[in-house]
């Protein structure tokens, strides 16, 4: 298992990704149809989970991910763009009116592990899985930087998030992993 000082992607691998999941949407909007596989860098057929955020203007506009290690990353960022863009329940579908107002953000995981203590965790560093019982949340490495949460707020909100009250983290399962996040700014 890679550590994420151990994978890198270069920035013709970014690129490639943040343009198959513009295309991806933009496929699907044109045509309802999804591209069939394609020639793709090896590094890019490695089985890793990914998240597509969307925004519109700053604003988050979707944000749906995949945590596995069971897909190929470039059939994953394909699936998780399409679902990012039209099955968020928090959002109505994009339309293809608002997708050239629309910024990709990639972020690829690293294989998550479990902590004994929220000493473990990084801000800014680290995502994090809560699981209790049936419930599990999940929050990237960049929620705490980007809502400005120390950590018990990071937890209490990720607790939240899976519908359990602030403090649950306290005796709830938590994992950790890491992130490598582009978006299509970086490229222009």
């Amino acid at each position: 298992m890679k550590t994420e000082e151990e994978f890198e992607l270069n920035d013709s691998q970014k690129k490639i990704l943040l343009s198959l999941a513009r295309n991806s949407i933009t496929q699907y909007l044109n045509s309802k149809t999804v591209s069939p596989d394609r020639d793709i860098d090896p590094l890019l057929r490695k089985n890793l989970g990914a998240f597509i955020t969307l925004r519109k203007q700053g604003e988050l506009r979707g944000c749906i991910g995949y945590m596995r290690e069971d897909i190929p990353l470039y059939k994953v960022v394909s699936s998780m763009a399409l679902e990012s863009a039209f099955s968020d329940r928090r959002f109505m579908p994009v339309t293809i009116e608002e997708l050239s107002n629309i910024e990709i953000e990639i972020s690829v995981l690293t294989p998550s592990k479990p902590i004994k203590s929220i000493d473990e965790i990084v801000l800014g560093r680290d995502g994090v899985v809560l699981s209790k019982k049936v419930r599990r949340a999940v929050f990237l490495p960049q929620v705490a930087t980007e809502m400005r949460w120390n950590k018990t707020e990071f937890l209490d909100n990720l607790c939240r998030k899976a519908g359990l009250p602030p403090g649950s983290w306290q005796d709830a399962e938590l994992h950790i992993f890491q992130a490598k996040i582009f978006q299509e700014s970086d490229f222009k």
